[in-house]
């Protein structure tokens, strides 16, 4: 994503703003939020807005040479540390520790995951932190800050990003990936407020084909058109897919467009583009409903426990039908 793109967040944009204008902002910085909220760039910008001469608040002015070096790659002033097999460990951030200490220029460092930090690199790190050099500032992303040391969390200025409306994030997916409009109203829906997940669902080229699949298995079930054999199929089917996350979260969001399509008895009241679904008018509000919330429990069950795949989807897949069809 550029910074185009980084739209929302006006909190956090008028905070670090302020922060910078006054010189108020600590020498460590910490930035949390899920994956997909958009962090790494987030911190990407203000980096370069630090090193900038000419920044105006977070906004650099993309002109100057420290700007263009920045954005070119080449900044001898800008470090940039991301786990190497899952964990950020203490030669990487030795390799960039003498820099760090050289000259007198100003220097960012953007440490990527910190809570992937080692106890040996936490305690490098906060090192530096009890002494820092002169114009060195630290820009810790975390998704997880409980899990980076409490000693570094005391040392660092916290700004949290926020999730994004549904609207911000399908007027980006229109602007900047070219997305037509009912694939974007539905991306945006299912995102969760965050445009990274939105982006990579957009460039995601099998998309289209896993949500004509969550449609017929959405349909099927809720009208009762398979057996039991073939649902146990389905489940066997599923159990294999790599991607069945997304695709029981596309099954979820089509039960919910009918239950809200059913509670408001206008689609259009709620949906830009997405067609009324016929096949659901005949399921209870209360089915539609328990359907979802059943959905959700078999995703939190995949992703939190070591739960045998298939036999929990042919119990729901089975629950599935009993309830709406």
């Amino acid at each position: 994503m550029s910074y185009d793109q980084l739209a929302g967040q006006q909190e956090l944009r008028l905070n670090l703003s302020a922060a910078i204008e006054s010189g108020r902002l600590s020498h460590a910085v910490l930035l949390t939020g899920p994956s997909g909220s958009g962090k790494t760039s987030w911190g990407k910008l203000l980096s370069q807005a630090l090193l900038c001469p000419d920044c105006q608040g977070i906004n650099p002015c993309m002109k100057c040479k420290s700007c263009r070096t920045f954005l070119s790659g080449n900044h001898t002033g800008f470090f940039y540390l991301e786990p190497e097999k899952r964990k950020l460990k203490t030669e990487q951030f030795r390799a960039i520790r003498e820099n760090l200490y050289l000259g007198s220029d100003l220097k960012v460092c953007l440490i990527d995951q910190a809570e992937t930090m080692t106890a040996e690199t936490s305690s490098s790190l906060l090192k530096i932190l009890e002494e820092p050099p002169a114009g060195l500032t630290f820009i810790l992303l975390a998704e997880q800050p409980r899990a980076v040391y409490d000693t570094i969390l005391s040392r660092c200025q916290r700004y949290t990003l926020q999730p994004m409306s549904s609207s911000e994030i399908y007027e980006l997916l229109i602007k900047y990936n070219k997305t037509d409009e009912d694939k974007a109203d539905l991306l945006a829906r299912l995102s969760g407020g965050l445009p990274g997940y939105a982006f990579d669902m957009a460039d995601d080229a099998d998309f289209d084909e896993r949500f004509r699949e969550a449609k017929t298995l959405a349909y099927n079930i809720a009208t009762g058109r398979d057996s039991a054999a073939q649902l146990l199929s389905w489940a066997a089917s599923l159990a294999e897919r790599s991607d069945l996350i997304s695709l029981l979260e596309l099954v979820a969001l089509l039960y919910r467009d009918g239950l809200m399509q059913s509670l408001c008895r206008r689609g259009d009241d709620f949906y830009r583009f997405e067609k009324p679904l016929i096949w659901t008018e005949s399921v209870s509000s209360a089915g539609l409903e328990e359907a979802i919330l059943m959905i959700n429990s078999t995703i939190y069950e995949l992703v939190a426990t070591n739960v045998n795949r298939r036999l929990l989807l042919e119990k729901m897949l089975i629950m599935l039908q009993r309830r709406l069809a």
